[in-house]
């Protein structure tokens, strides 16, 4: 069976420093901000409505995106090679955003990219982006998945029933620790990903292992990712024990 999903993971090429510096440019207004908004979902992803410069779209909100992507087909300017989850390479064009309104807050002249993201405007309505690091860790979020509701803030939005990972962060993007079979590893903490579950590279040893050890099936999964759609041959398959933090 045919499985469709999102895996829109973005890395720029260029060294860490470099992306770190970009994610950093930019500000918020008003500096002191908590507002709550409702989103909707495409395929477990979330996305929800932004104003960029002044126009309302439909944007994905996606961790694993070291920058904020705007959907453009004739951006010129600054190139930049992207590689997504695919491996395909894209030239982006870089941009200072003058503006990216949430609600009532306003990410100002943050470093987006620009480009025709096809496979995805196809699929969102309206579509007009992805949130990435660039804005993300501008603000404390916090996701009620259930309630399709979202909260932004610049204060710490956690409470007693929250449990704090420990975020290890590589060229600009976060990742968690998270023990299989006994021994741990970095996991990119991707809210891009509409996959469930973990997804690791069959030539990656952790892979290896457990191909070995438990039984998996053999399936067809189509990826919307940077560079269009690709279909792939993927392996799915339980795993018994999985430690993210402190939860078993």
């Amino acid at each position: 069976m045919k499985k469709l999903s999102i895996f829109f993971l973005v890395t720029f090429l260029g060294s860490c420093a470099s992306v770190t510096s970009l994610q950093k440019k930019g500000s918020v207004v008003p500096k002191s901000f908590r507002h709550s908004i409702t989103f909707k979902t495409y395929k477990s992803v979330i996305f929800f409505p932004v104003e960029v410069n002044g126009i309302s779209k439909n944007f994905l909100f996606d961790t694993g995106a070291q920058l904020s992507l705007i959907q453009d087909e004739k951006a010129s300017g600054k190139k930049i090679t992207a590689v997504g989850t695919t491996q395909q390479k894209v030239i982006l064009t870089k941009e200072t955003t003058e503006s990216l309104k949430i609600g009532e807050v306003d990410f100002v002249q943050s470093t987006s990219m620009l480009g025709d993201f096809q496979g995805l405007k196809e699929q969102i309505p309206n579509f007009g982006g992805i949130i990435g690091q660039s804005v993300i860790n501008k603000a404390s979020w916090k996701i009620d998945y259930p309630n399709k509701s979202l909260e932004l803030s610049n204060e710490d939005l956690s409470d007693e029933s929250f449990t704090t990972l420990k975020i290890v962060r590589k060229n600009g993007s976060p990742y968690a620790l998270i023990t299989i079979e006994g021994q741990t590893y970095t996991c990119l903490i991707d809210s891009g990903a509409s996959t469930p579950g973990i997804s690791i590279p069959l030539d990656h040893p952790l892979g290896k292992k457990l191909l070995d050890k438990y039984s998996f099936k053999d399936t067809t999964r189509e990826t919307y990712a940077l560079g269009g759609s690709q279909k792939f041959e993927v392996k799915k398959g339980t795993d018994p024990s999985v430690q993210l933090g402190g939860i078993a």
